[in-house]
């Protein structure tokens, strides 16, 4: 089988016709096998050509899907998974990436809490949390995650708690704590830097005045049945005495 021409189809590729079929090959395969200048080429070396060019392929994929933003070796397995490329294949990928510190771990991890530091309300639990389930080591995350004042921390809840202050107008104190330590726990953050912040905040609303009024129409004065109700609401029974008095 002989080389018949070759057309330039795209970065470091090209197309290389022979007698009765074509392959889209990468350059570095060309010139290994030095096709350039061969004369005959027989079956056997082809299908040899083929095997390693889609390895070529696999790499040049996963340079690529690094270069749009940092990735880990689980989401490159799975991106190549997804456009069905054998185990092998991979494993040879990720070795060479490897072996060329384009998957340092301690590095993504680094990049990857810097981003939820700035551009999430994640706190250092979720975030770790989040890591594991990528595969890193969790020595490795503590490691990263000690590093970090506690005053980063804090700077966000505060901002997270003055935020929804603002929006939370409406509910009573109690219901508006209760919310905010349900929530930040959630969002990963320590349970007693979220009690330590909700016990310094101050927090003015005129939701119970509303509800009583509410209420007082509803149930046509009946005190009973005003204070049960606004103890569902979550007002305590000291709010509610008072107001009521």
């Amino acid at each position: 089988m002989k080389v018949n021409k070759f057309k330039k189809v795209g970065k470091n590729k090209y197309k290389v016709i022979f007698d009765n079929t074509e392959l889209t090959l990468f350059e570095d395969i060309i010139i290994k096998y030095e096709l350039l200048t061969r004369k005959d080429i027989d079956v056997k070396l082809i299908d040899k050509i083929i095997e390693e060019n889609r390895w070529y392929e696999a790499y040049d994929m996963a340079l690529s899907y690094i270069e749009i933003k940092m990735r880990n070796k689980k989401e490159i397995i799975k991106y190549l998974e997804k456009k069905m490329y054998d185990e092998k294949i991979i494993n040879n990928v990720i070795d060479k990436l490897e072996s060329m510190n384009l998957l340092n771990e301690n590095n993504y991890i680094r990049a990857y809490t810097n981003d939820k530091i700035n551009l999430s309300n994640d706190g250092p639990y979720k975030i770790k949390n989040d890591l594991i389930n990528m595969d890193f080591n969790e020595e490795d995350i503590n490691n990263y995650l000690s590093s970090i004042d506690n005053s980063v921390w804090e700077e966000k809840l505060t901002k997270i708690i003055n935020k929804k202050k603002n929006i939370m107008k409406n509910k009573s104190y109690y219901m508006f704590i209760n919310k905010m330590k349900n929530d930040l726990y959630n969002l990963g953050y320590d349970k007693y830097m979220i009690e330590d912040k909700l016990s310094n905040i101050e927090y003015e609303s005129d939701a119970l005045l509303k509800d009583y009024e509410k209420c007082e129409r509803k149930f046509k004065g009946d005190k009973t049945k005003i204070i049960n109700s606004l103890l569902r609401k979550g007002y305590s029974y000291e709010e509610i005495k008072n107001i009521t008095k």
